[in-house]
């Protein structure tokens, strides 16, 4: 690897972290964004006053769970780094804001932190982690990509098309796992890939490490060897040599030892709490999710939805590349079997869902890893017009090949750009040119959007409009989520939680509609207290109502 193609890389992380961060601000907070700030508060706590020896009896059954047992669902280690990063980088946390906002890991009344003016908005510094691994993310694709096909156009043609993708880029500004846990799997597959073609054990004891990490992140970390020991079959049935084993000894020694270790909840009755968490994820709720013209709540799903989902949501130019790029992969001899890796790794995230039993109500998050993949066999697509084009034109010098590089990038790169700049901050509403837009996916009948982060968009209006000491009804917008706003002073503090359901509508001065097809049924209940169908404000993304807003006396 040249000194030129790290310092892309570092510019590509650079760039994306800073638009990412840059955007962050506009994007609503996600009902389960706000659960994992809150749990990032009780981890950071822990950890900030067992250094600070404020804790009698940190490491006992009692002091773990005083501030681990909260949201011990869903692994610690994005939570972690969440709670790390807004001590770190938020402004001063201030002791009046502990009666919005109480809990174990709050400050006692008195105390105050000093930390960093970095963010004026807490969500901001939550959210950093994510944007990092954003960041990391497109480095790792540009580097993995020149190692391998040993194009700058289409190392960097793959790292832009796995940054502006509209519902990664979503993601990539939430306090979630997804976004980091597909980082990881590009990161294993890449370290993986090189300890293949090593005879040396360092590169192996990468996977074991980044293996870790992923347990230690999301749930998906399990279908990794699934990928990855394909991949050594493959390998083996093909060349008829046996691959080296030490990745898969490094994994298997690292990964369970990285796990146990990140994770305190587990540190005390292990084997009945690793069940409790499988037991979770295994019998998880199923959440509602429109495909195609019908509401599903409960399996058997459509086997080919991750596919549609795909197809609808992706830039079309990603995915027109990806299907010319993986051709050329196929069609290439190489003694790796690199395009047989690439396509385990990218098939095994969406696979999972072809059973139809799996829940879908997160869809392209939960195989989020497919997405780099893609981009990937795009640049692949890239470096060949590349290497092409100039033969095609006459182009011989440096400088002529180098400029018609750059003006392909360019090209290729743009129309993924527009999607992902006009979407934002309403990234899960977006769907492709194929779909027809917004509109065509709402014609079409394709999920709205989920998680009620759009209320964000008529938080200006709501302050602006509603009277004083309104109650309003939240609908989908948690109460944990309208804590922390009331906390970043981006909603008045007068404005009160008017409960849920009919009794929360019915005490209500103003309430909201954010729009799924499951919950037309608010809007009529909305109707029927309120005396009126006429909406005081909607909020729209190219035309198609997200959140509806009524008001008592309009």
């Amino acid at each position: 690897m040249k000194r030129a193609d790290w310092i892309i890389a570092a510019v590509l992380f650079a760039a994306t972290v800073t638009v990412t961060v840059t955007a962050a601000s506009r994007q609503g907070i996600h009902r389960d964004e706000a659960y994992y700030m809150e749990a990032g508060e009780d981890y950071e706590a822990w950890i900030e006053k067992t250094l600070t020896f404020q804790l009698s009896a940190p490491f006992s059954d009692g002091g773990v769970a005083r501030f681990w047992e909260y949201n011990h669902e869903h692994p610690p280690l994005m939570k972690v780094l969440y709670g790390l990063s807004w001590r770190l980088f938020h402004t001063c946390r201030c002791a009046e804001d502990r009666a919005l906002h109480p809990g174990p890991a709050r400050l006692e009344p008195g105390q105050r932190h000093v930390t960093l003016p970095v963010f004026s908005l807490e969500s901001t510094a939550f959210r950093l982690p994510t944007m990092i691994f954003f960041g990391a993310l497109a480095a790792l694709v540009y580097l993995f990509f020149v190692e391998a096909f040993g194009s700058r156009a289409g190392a960097i043609t793959a790292a832009l098309l796995t940054v502006l993708q509209p519902r990664a880029f979503f993601h990539a500004q939430t306090a979630g796992f997804d976004l980091p846990v597909a980082a990881l799997w590009l990161a294993a597959t890449y370290a993986w890939w090189r300890a293949l073609a090593s005879t040396r054990r360092a590169p192996g004891v990468t996977v074991g490490i980044v293996w870790g990490l992923m347990l230690a992140t999301k749930l998906q970390s399990f279908f990794l060897p699934v990928a990855l020991g394909l991949h050594c079959v493959w390998v083996w049935a093909r060349t008829r040599r046996r691959p080296t084993i030490w990745p898969l000894v490094w994994m298997a020694v690292l990964g369970p030892i990285l796990f146990f270790a990140s994770w305190p909840w587990l540190w005390h009755d292990p084997i009945r709490r690793f069940g409790a968490y499988l037991g979770f994820h295994l019998n998880h709720v199923h959440y509602n999710f429109e495909y195609f013209g019908t509401n599903y709540n409960h399996p058997p799903y459509p086997w080919h939805e991750p596919l549609g989902m795909l197809v609808t949501t992706a830039p079309v130019v990603l995915l027109a590349l990806a299907a010319a790029g993986a051709v050329i992969v196929a069609r290439t001899p190489r003694k790796d079997s690199l395009g047989a890796l690439l396509l385990l790794a990218g098939f095994v995230p969406v696979a999972v869902f072809f059973g139809g039993t799996t829940p879908i109500f997160g869809e392209t998050k939960h195989w989020l890893a497919t997405m780099p993949i893609l981009a990937i066999a795009a640049g692949a697509a890239v470096a060949a017009i590349a290497r092409a084009l100039p033969l095609e034109l006459g182009v011989s010098s440096r400088g002529g090949r180098g400029a018609l590089a750059a003006a392909l990038v360019a090209v290729v790169a743009a129309p993924a750009a527009v999607e992902t700049a006009f979407s934002h901050p309403y990234g899960l509403s977006h769907y492709n040119a194929l779909a027809g837009g917004a509109p065509g996916g709402a014609d079409l009948g394709m999920n709205r959007q989920f998680w009620g982060y759009s209320v964000l968009g008529v938080m200006d209006w709501l302050d602006e409009h509603l009277p004083p000491k309104a109650k309003l009804y939240l609908h989908d917008w948690n109460h944990d989520a309208y804590e922390i706003y009331l906390r970043e002073r981006r909603l008045r503090a007068d404005v009160a939680d008017a409960g849920m359901e009919d009794p929360g509508i019915r005490a209500s001065d103003a309430a909201l509609v954010i729009h799924e097809k499951h919950f037309n049924k608010y809007e009529y209940m909305i109707w029927a207290a309120y005396g009126t169908v006429r909406p005081a404000q909607v909020l729209t993304l190219d035309g198609v109502p997200l959140v509806t807003v009524y008001t008592r006396h309009p």
